[in-house]
């Protein structure tokens, strides 16, 4: 059987996206589209593009992504043997369909992965980066009001193909959209499914998002005390350093820095392999005038050189973090040679950034005067 790609999608109110959109996904052998009722002008747009194989609008109420996403795949032609789950803020780079295709073994493969670009910095480089999993075949159906994830229909085996940086998904997210929606709908399925490891670290996340710190870290401990039972998982340490690290940064919002450095300091004994919590300490050493501490963190942060590509990784602590912070440390311990090499690097890495813009221009001031006034450079 030849490979036929469907790309299917929900969508509301989201006409600025829909000609790029279209353009990169125009690859696929078809492109449906379940509008929700927009009132923008986007489902007359995605109609009259002759490359969408269909569109329909239909409201949902009350409103789950996972019953919106299962409405949407009832528009996917029987032809279709590989699904892929796009939103219209997303898009490929050119080639990857051919490369899913080629890669797609019809009597083996059920799910695909590739990698996923969260955030890009100012030059339109991806900053975060994570691996994705929305490339399915036939007998899987979306679960959960929100976050929600796939699950098989009947006794399908996960046999995933792992695709290469061709298929490299790109998100350029719409700021527009209103997420009030989410909190309810998190609250709602961690009532639904109260052991739902995942549900309960998204309701941390977004009781954090809306600056609820304390019900935050609340909802994060929960989440500790049932994956203390996970010990010796190599998956539970990676997430529990991560929750560490969000409780610390809730600390830290909360003006306790005592307790944020225990957490982050925990964090790195849990898993030492990733990089946040060795860039939050040091951040919080630079502003308690531990300068040296600081650095030492940072050596200890650049030692762990293999990037995980999980969604806990901050784009942030493979770009100018760690130069940003160096930059401070040296600063203020006098070395102001070492201070403007790494101010510098961390501005040609993050040059839209004002406060390390600053940064810079400080530390070039320091430096000319040292020159006039004879220092060894």
């Amino acid at each position: 059987m030849e490979n036929k790609i469907c790309v299917y999608a929900i969508c509301k109110n989201e006409n600025a996206y829909v000609r790029r959109w279209v353009d990169s996904m125009k690859e696929a052998d078809y492109i449906v589209v379940l509008d929700t009722g927009s009132t923008d002008g986007t489902y007359e747009m995605l109609c009259s593009d002759k490359r969408i194989f269909r569109v329909e609008q239909k409201v949902i109420s009350p409103w789950r992504f996972d019953v919106a996403r299962n409405e949407s795949l009832k528009l996917v032609p029987k032809e279709a043997n590989i699904l892929v789950c796009v939103d219209l803020d997303e898009c490929f780079d050119p080639g990857w369909a051919e490369i899913i295709k080629d890669q797609w073994d019809e009597e083996i493969h059920t799910r695909g992965i590739y990698r996923y670009a969260w955030s890009h910095n100012s030059a339109g480089l991806p900053l975060r980066i994570f691996y994705y999993d929305k490339i399915h075949g036939r007998g899987w159906k979306w679960k959960y009001p929100v976050h929600e994830i796939l699950i098989s229909e009947g006794e399908i085996e996960e046999n995933t193909v792992v695709f290469g940086d061709g298929v490299y998904l790109h998100h350029h997210q719409n700021r527009e959209t209103p997420r009030s929606s989410y909190l309810p709908l998190l609250q709602l399925r961690v009532e639904e499914n109260p052991k739902d490891y995942d549900g309960i670290v998204y309701l941390g996340y977004e009781y954090q998002y809306r600056q609820r710190w304390k019900e935050s870290n609340q909802t994060f401990t929960r989440y500790l005390d049932m994956a203390a039972k996970e010990s010796g998982n190599r998956e539970a340490a990676h997430y529990s350093a991560a929750i560490l690290c969000a409780m610390g940064n809730n600390c830290e919002q909360m003006g306790d820095r005592e307790s944020a450095l225990a957490y982050y300091l925990q964090a790195m004994i849990v898993d030492n392999t990733i990089r946040e919590p060795y860039l939050l300490a040091a951040q919080v050493y630079n502003t308690l005038g531990q300068y040296h501490t600081a650095m030492g963190m940072i050596k200890d942060c650049l030692r762990n050189t293999y990037r995980h590509y999980s969604w806990i990784e901050l784009g942030e602590s493979w770009n100018s973090q760690p130069d940003d912070i160096l930059s401070v440390a040296y600063y203020y311990t006098g070395d102001i040679r070492k201070s403007y090499r790494h101010a510098l690097r961390a501005f040609e890495l993050n040059p839209d950034d004002k406060r390390i813009a600053k940064n810079l221009k400080i530390i070039s001031l320091k430096l000319c005067e040292e020159v006039r006034h004879g220092a060894k450079i």
